[in-house]
């Protein structure tokens, strides 16, 4: 199963947008979708596929912590 990430856009050079994951930063292609920073957009294969609200964004990222507390 493949799922896409929640993060937030910390910069955006051309089309590489370097995303936040909780700490860990990624560089993500913004071809798909215009970002900037300071907005929370889900990555899924080094892509951005979509921009979300802060409060989509973060209640996204509260889940996956409560998934990875589980392991």
């Amino acid at each position: 199963m493949c799922v896409a990430m929640p993060g937030k856009v910390l910069a955006v050079n051309e089309n590489i947008a370097a995303v936040d994951f909780s700490g860990n930063i990624v560089e993500a292609q913004a071809d798909l979708v215009s970002v900037e920073p300071g907005d929370y957009v889900l990555v899924h294969a080094g892509f951005i596929l979509q921009k979300l609200s802060q409060e989509e964004g973060d209640t996204l990222a509260e889940l996956f912590r409560e998934i990875e507390s589980y392991e």
